[in-house]
């Protein structure tokens, strides 16, 4: 079987074999020959369900490859050999993203940051988010879409592992085609190859190379304190819980979904604040509670989130940073108006390279 497989996707990129090698793993391990705990417990049907994913996630798109390839030549600045960090920041928000994302005021969303929190009381009577125009296109736009699909596929207590089904697979192998297809996530597969530091981008060609690369820094689970507990996904994207307290959680969506639900009460601003709302570029640094299905509500003391962004332009910025800047540390930059770092910490995992342990857009004092 393994040598079959092995023979068969021989002229396959080094990306995509370890993406289809990890996939199978839970049927059959690749490297030690034997069967994967998935097949022992569930036979045929594990392995239906394994190709399905597969067939779904790394192998989706092949076909389509080399249109998509020849479409992404648009992407490529006149300057990209010379673009540093900053210019591809500034290029992918003032250009590229410019229509995608929701601005401040009655047309997309309006906050109340009311009082500064403190530890042990409720200092704001109304939610951080007063008004959201949910007919705005950022909600039906494919990437959104299919990011909101994901957010309720994950434990949100560090130690409790993730069971990913074959379900959850297609809808993460579907938000990674969207994402694809937008041009922010064009542009950055043209500035990794140029420019890329993570030695894994020396193997960039195709669109679906890069597919592959994001799937595995931002969807593969690893181990936090169990077995496949975390990703980096599930950290900065959906927030998480560790010793009674919230980490993560770093995006708006997520946030004020939440906090429509119900569960999420928001306790005030911390910190540094965005000196300019009326600009577009939207910055809060708040303290808020997350409620689950145990008695109580856990806190996240200080969580900074990019208000009003598309989800595409944070997944571009974030990889941007952890690929070709700093991957465990700050990268300086300026956003609109605002003087902000990325920060960046990997995850290092076995047989494999890191995967972002977090990411995130903090604003930085100006001196």
């Amino acid at each position: 079987f393994s040598r079959t497989l092995k023979s068969v996707g021989g002229p396959a990129s080094q990306e995509l074999k370890a993406a289809i090698a990890q996939e199978l793993a839970v049927v059959w391990d690749m490297k030690t020959e034997r069967p994967g705990e998935n097949l022992r417990e569930g036979g045929v049907e594990a392995i239906r369900n394994t190709f399905d994913a597969l067939i779904a996630g790394p192998l989706a798109g092949e076909e389509e490859e080399e249109e998509a390839t020849e479409e992404d030549s648009s992407f490529k600045p006149d300057n990209l050999a010379d673009m540093t960090i900053q210019d591809a920041v500034t290029y992918m928000w003032d250009v590229l993203d410019k229509g995608n994302r929701v601005d401040w005021g009655e047309e997309g969303f309006i906050l109340d940051l009311q009082n500064k929190g403190s530890y042990g009381r409720d200092r704001c009577s109304q939610p951080l988010f007063t008004h959201v125009n949910k007919a705005h296109p950022f909600w039906s736009s494919p990437v959104t879409t299919a990011f909101i699909r994901l957010l309720d596929n994950y434990e949100r207590e560090v130690g409790e592992r993730e069971v990913v089904t074959s379900g959850e697979k297609r809808e993460m192998a579907e938000f990674m085609h969207a994402l694809a297809r937008s041009p922010v996530i064009r542009f950055l597969l043209e500035y990794l190859k140029v420019h890329g530091k993570d030695p894994r981008c020396q193997h960039l060609r195709t669109m679906n190379d890069l597919e592959n690369l994001l799937y595995d820094i931002w969807l593969t689970p690893y181990r936090r304190r169990n077995r496949n507990d975390s990703s980096g996904f599930e950290h900065v994207f959906v927030g998480e819980e560790k010793n009674g307290k919230i980490t993560g959680l770093h995006n708006w969506v997520q946030y004020y979904m939440e906090e429509q639900a119900g569960r999420i009460d928001y306790l005030g601003w911390k910190g540094m604040q965005d000196s300019d709302y009326s600009d577009d570029v939207n910055i809060v640094t708040v303290m808020f509670s997350w409620e689950d299905d145990d008695e109580g509500a856990e806190i996240k003391p200080c969580s900074t989130i990019l208000c009003g962004s598309s989800v595409e332009f944070e997944m571009a910025l974030l990889s941007l940073c952890f690929l070709a800047a700093e991957q465990e540390g700050h990268t300086p930059l300026t956003l609109g108006s605002e003087a902000v770092q990325v920060t960046c910490y990997p995850q290092k995992v076995r047989g494999g390279g890191p995967k972002i342990g977090t990411a995130f857009v903090e604003l930085v004092y100006q001196h």
